[in-house]
């Protein structure tokens, strides 16, 4: 246990003794006469000693003749009344008083004078309980009770009043630690609460001791004796709450002295106690002690404040630096007076600088914890706004992003985990149809509606523009269709209120063993779930309304006999289909296949057993047997797809989903079928074909071109090496814009539409091949010439342009073309060649589009090294950012050439690069988007060694760089907060650097991150400022602290006068903003004698000091 709850338990052990003490003294001592409630008015006496007795006589006056009542006080004496020699009053002398007790206290006394008592003799004589000591002067008073009683409180009105208020105080403040306790569970704000609990006890212990000086308490406990230790034992023990509030202020290893004076004010005490106990001698006769003790003290707090305060730089010592020296001082004068008055009374002083000082504590204390409450509320409030999406109060991406993170890091919960994503139908037709409020509103009902249905609204989060995520657990895992159900029937009502569609395309899976690493997995397979019923939807839709087209033809024509065109086929058996499926079935890749809804009856090509795990390839109850061999989460959707064929009048059947191959892994397959139905439009049974639409694809079937099985076959045959020919990889910009405003079918007949127009361009010796998605590969052996591809790319951009301009400019995109000569292979082999015509059709891409880019080895080199310096860059973040260093550089005050502060710079060393550029790693750590943890990092490592230094040169300050990508995607202004309140630097030590060219691309972020930054009372710098667009009136708008202006621009000026006279008109532009003005790139004296003259405040460069380690600074320009 801490010495301090030692102490603590001791201090309320003490306080207990002291009320059991003065309890039970107030009990022995109410068995004889008890001091009344009185009053009274001054009579002249004559004053006469005799031995150790003073005696002051009066006759008195004719006022006497009706009862009065004699008023005065006394300190430590005991008092004898005599009228005409009889006694009528005595005090300090019952029989029943403890025997240990020399002292009977300090009390008024009051006394009734018989009436018809004028002219006679009274006589007051006066006891001392000490040798020599009489206490305080004596007055006589008379009047009645009432005017006795308004005369005591009247001498006492100021420290009566001042003694409530430190008793008010003090109860406040013990309400105020008993509040902060009690909320700091649920704000879990950080703080010494203690000082509120030690201002409290000192308040009232105080407030005791002073109501006991005024004589109030001789009110409420009418015994001088118990009086007596009421004021001896709160004067013990206020000293020691006092130093435990010391305690808490003071940091250095000097502060246990704060420890030690509580002790020695109770041992003080406990002997006291002991030695009044044995009537050795009395407490009141040992004061000096502690007075001394107190004195020590006084002179000890004076020293460890002013240390904390100005060597320690203790914040809270400078803040409670006034208030104890108040208390101090006021307390020394009172003691001061004690000793002058001859220990007679005591003044004013203490409870007047206990006053002022319990308030300031107070108001201290108050701001302090309110400020820390609001910074605590400001950060839960960004935080808030960093993860909630504006428009629909929904979770934003950022906090999706960091859920996906906190699941991935645990793969326990990963397990557990699954996702449903839904994507608003229609919302680019809504906006522009109905503009775009309505499409904000659309939003809105379809995150209610959401909300509606998934009750935990905390793990819903709007991911896009039109998308939402849900991430569900274990125990939702078997509620998910049941409420996409409701969530449709929702929206279908919701739909009847708007004037425009409202509907919502859904998919959702939950965490596989086998196929899922990461949380990306699971919502790659949502994702597919999602687009296949999307596009469903919109085959449906186009299904509709063509037949409602045809049927308004038809009845039009009136020709009601032809409707049901397939009357020809309703009388085909099922055995004849199934011959027709085995007759035609060698002849093709796919597997035909027969549904008879009659009978229940099921019957696929028999070369499927070869490739799935079908049992048998005819058997009966069709939906129940195909559970053996469709993959299990795609089970449900085929099941509601048949659902649907047999209670709608579709005719087509068109779906992609999974089946289990031999070795039960699943296989993508693109299963179509045609419904034919009798004349009541009750399916009969359906025919189609099943096809795989994975890897082992020959052809594609929406262009029309050999697939990407089928290169890869080819690319086999083909042996190295290769003097001539080349690969030509085209891609189509920006072609999920056309799949997403037009739809899928448009898409396909685009890419169609493309296909003939790469194939018109084809000879006889090249062919094209269909990859994937928007990309064609052409492949040619026989050219010489890498010249040869870039015309045959320019002829393939010429005939897609007048294909787009033939289509009325009905959809626009454009080709860009990756070209790899194959002699620049070694070894060839497909994923080789996948490879390299990948990297270059990217790089065609990033020069802007629409062009074609010739594989160069050196650049593939660069690129490789980026790709393998990414990946480490990766893994060195999630190593507690093994290889990052952080490196300073010097920044001097031009004027004096002392040290001002530094930059901190991030610097990387690789294990197989060694140290990289930050020209080359920093641009991939914002693409990355690792800039931000990287960049927390940065803020607590440079933070700390600031804070290190200032130990030394109090007036250090550290400049920290932070990245546009920081600014914007993160909420960076909570990650400075924190790394000031971890490390304790104050916000004047700070300098945060944004480069101009960061700030002209503003964002709300941005902006937000700016406006705090100044409440804060950050600086904020302009770096590299002359590097972009300079605008003056931008400068005004941002009010930067200080401007600093780049190497390149410095360079130039010392090198060229009419730059120079740029430079200093520059320099004096901004001086008369107001503005600080750094110059960086000083090289060399011969350079910074030129520079000196355009008057910059700070001055930075190789000139002053290369950027180094931590260690190396230090010594070289803090400790030299």
């Amino acid at each position: 246990m801490k010495i301090e709850k030692k102490l603590w338990i001791a201090l309320i052990a003490f306080g207990l003794f002291a009320v059991g003490f003065t309890g039970w003294i107030f009990n022995r001592s109410m068995g004889g006469e008890r001091v009344p409630f009185n009053n009274t008015m001054k009579l002249e006496t004559e004053e006469d000693t005799s031995g150790e007795i003073k005696t002051e006589n009066l006759i008195l006056p004719e006022e006497f003749d009706i009862p009065r009542s004699l008023l005065f006080k006394t300190t430590h004496t005991s008092v004898q009344i005599l009228l005409d020699g009889e006694e009528i009053y005595q005090y300090g002398q019952e029989k029943n008083a403890p025997k240990f007790m020399k002292s009977p206290g300090s009390c008024w006394h009051i006394v009734d004078i018989p009436k018809d008592s004028a002219g006679k003799k009274l006589e007051v004589r006066i006891l001392p309980a000490y040798p020599g000591y009489y206490g305080n002067e004596i007055s006589l008073f008379l009047g009645t009770r009432g005017d006795c009683i308004l005369r005591i409180l009247s001498d006492s009105l100021g420290i009566f009043i001042i003694s409530c208020g430190i008793l008010f105080t003090g109860l406040v403040s013990l309400l105020l630690y008993f509040f902060t306790i009690r909320s700091r569970r649920k704000t879990k704000v950080e703080g010494r609460n203690e000082i509120f609990l030690n201002v409290g006890i000192f308040s009232v212990l105080i407030a005791l001791w002073s109501l006991q000086q005024c004589g109030f308490l001789q009110f409420l406990i009418p015994d001088g004796r118990t009086l007596y230790y009421v004021d001896l034992f709160t004067f013990y023990l206020f000293p020691v709450p006092f130093n435990f509030l010391l305690y808490d202020i003071c940091n250095s290893k000097y502060r246990r002295g704060a420890l030690y004076f509580p002790i020695l004010y109770l041992v003080d005490m406990t002997v006291s106690v002991i030695l009044q106990c044995a009537g050795i001698v009395d407490m009141f006769q040992l004061l000096p002690v502690t007075h001394v003790l107190m004195i020590c003290n006084v002179v000890y707090t004076f020293a460890i404040i002013h240390y904390e305060a100005k060597v320690e730089e203790n914040e809270s010592a400078r803040e409670f630096t006034y208030p104890l020296y108040i208390v101090l001082g006021f307390g020394v004068v009172e003691l001061i007076l004690y000793y002058v008055r001859h220990f007679q009374t005591t003044s004013i002083f203490l409870p007047l600088g206990t006053m002022g000082f319990i308030i300031s504590l107070i108001w201290i204390q108050v701001s302090r914890y309110y400020d820390q409450y609001i910074r605590n509320q400001k950060v839960l409030y960004l935080q808030k706004i960093a993860n909630t999406d504006m428009l629909t109060d929904a979770m934003n991406r950022n906090a999706y992003e960091r859920t996906i993170r906190q699941l991935d890091a645990q793969e326990a919960q990963l397990q557990k985990t699954g996702v449903v994503l839904f994507d608003l139908d229609n919302l680019k037709v809504i906006n522009d149809n109905f503009g775009h409020e309505k499409g904000d509103e659309a939003l809105k009902l379809c995150y209610n509606c959401i909300c509606q249905v998934f009750k935990e609204t905390q793990n819903c989060f709007r991911i896009g523009g039109d998308e939402f995520a849900y991430v569900y657990h274990n125990d939702e895992k078997d509620l998910i269709a049941d409420r996409l159900k409701r969530l449709e029937k929702l929206l279908k009502e919701a739909a009847k209120k708007v004037s425009y569609p409202l509907g919502v395309s859904a998919g959702y899976a939950f965490y596989l063993p086998d196929e899922d690493n990461a949380f990306k997995d699971i919502a790659k397979r949502s994702d597919t779930m999602l687009y296949r019923n999307k596009r469903r939807k919109k085959l449906n839709r186009a299904c509709m309304d063509q037949a409602t087209s045809s049927m308004k033809k038809l009845l039009a024509q009136e020709n009601a006999e032809d409707i049901f065109q397939e009357k020809e086929y309703q009388d085909i058996t099922p055995e004849e289909l199934c011959k027709v499926i085995d007759l035609l079935s060698p002849s093709t890749d796919n597997y035909l296949y027969l549904i008879d809804f009659r009978t229940d009856f099921y019957y696929i090509a028999p070369q499927a057993m070869e490739r799935f795990c079908i049992p048998q390839n005819a058997f009966h109850d069709v939906m129940e047997r195909h559970r053996e061999f469709v993959y299990g989460p795609d089970y449900s959707l085929l099941k509601a797809e048949f659902k649907d064929l047999l209670s709608t009048e579709r005719s087509t059947h068109n779906m992609e989903y999974r089946w289990l191959d031999v070795k039960r892994k699943p296989i993508w397959i693109n299963c179509r079928g045609y419904i034919v139905r009798d004349g009541n439009m009750k399916p009969l049974y359906m025919v189609g074909c099943i096809n795989e639409i994975g890897a082992r694809q020959k052809a594609d079937n929406v262009s029309g071109l050999l697939g990407e099985t089928g290169l890869k076959e080819y690319l086999k045959k083909l042996k190295p090496p290769f003097e001539n020919g080349y690969l030509i990889r085209l891609g189509l910009d920006h072609f999920k814009e056309v799949n997403e405003n037009l739809g899928w079918e448009y898409g396909d007949e685009v890419l169609r539409d493309t296909a003939d127009c790469i194939s018109e361009c084809m000879s006889e010796n090249q062919t094209v091949y269909r990859l994937f998605s928007d990309e064609f590969m052409i492949l040619d052996l026989s050219s010489k010439s890498v010249k040869d591809a870039s015309k045959l790319y320019d002829k393939v951009r010429e005939s897609v342009d007048q294909f787009i301009k033939d289509n009325g400019y009905a959809v626009m995109f454009t080709v860009s073309g990756g070209i790899l000569p194959l002699h620049a292979i070694e070894e060839m082999g497909y994923s080789a060649a996948m490879k390299l015509t990948d990297f270059s059709l990217n790089e065609a891409k990033k020069l802007g589009r629409n062009r074609c880019y010739i594989f160069d080895e050196k650049e593939y080199e660069r690129f490789l090294r980026r790709s393998e310096l990414t990946l480490e860059l990766r893994a060195a973040v999630t190593d507690d950012f093994k290889g990052f260093t952080a490196f300073y550089q010097p920044v001097f005050k031009s004027e004096t050439g002392n040290l001002y502060g530094a930059e901190a710079l991030m610097r990387y060393k690789s294990e197989k690069f060694g140290m990289v550029s930050p020209a080359e790693f920093i641009p991939i750590l914002e693409e990355t988007g690792l800039i931000i943890p990287a960049g927390r990092w940065m803020l607590r490592e440079a933070m700390e060694k600031c804070r290190r230094i200032r130990e030394q040169l109090s007036e250090f300050h550290v400049s920290i760089n932070i990245s546009q990508v920081q600014a914007a995607k993160s909420d960076v202004i909570v990650d400075v907060t924190r790394a000031m309140e971890e490390t304790k630097l104050p916000a004047d030590a700070v300098i945060i650097e944004l480069t101009e060219s960061d700030l002209l691309e503003q964002n709300i972020n941005e902006k937000h991150f700016l406006t705090e930054l100044r409440r804060m009372k950050i600086k904020l710098a302009l770096d590299d400022f002359g590097t972009g667009y300079s605008n003056f009136h931008y400068l005004s708008e941002l009010e930067p602290a200080i401007i600093k202006i780049d190497r390149s621009f410095t360079a130039s000026a010392v090198a060229d006068e009419g730059e120079y006279y740029l430079l200093s008109q520059f320099c004096s532009m901004i001086h008369n903003l107001g503005l600080k003005l750094c110059i960086e790139g000083v090289e060399n004296e011969e350079e910074w004698a030129k520079i000196q003259s355009l008057r910059p405040d700070y001055s930075q460069g190789f000139f002053w000091g290369r950027p180094c380690p931590y260690e190396e600074f230090v010594e070289k320009f803090v400790e030299k």
